[in-house]
């Protein structure tokens, strides 16, 4: 079994801090183990094609602090 932990919010413009994404999916970590965590946004981007909830600009920028994220947790 995988836990998927949404770690970023897509209705809004601000970028989660690094930090704030690890600490977040520590817990999750704690509770199942860093081989069953999954980090994902909260829902997706593109709830609808004509009128996206993010722009893109912020989507990608969301998705390059989870991969931060991921990456730092994997060193400890």
């Amino acid at each position: 079994m995988k836990l998927a932990v949404a770690v970023v919010n897509q209705r809004r413009e601000d970028i989660e801090p690094v930090a704030n994404i690890a600490a977040h999916t520590r817990r999750a970590i704690d509770l199942v183990g860093a081989d069953r965590v999954l980090l994902t946004p909260d829902c997706g981007f593109a709830t609808f094609a004509d009128n996206p909830v993010a722009s893109a600009r912020v989507a990608e920028a969301k998705l390059a602090t989870i991969v931060e994220a991921a990456a730092e947790l994997r060193k400890g």
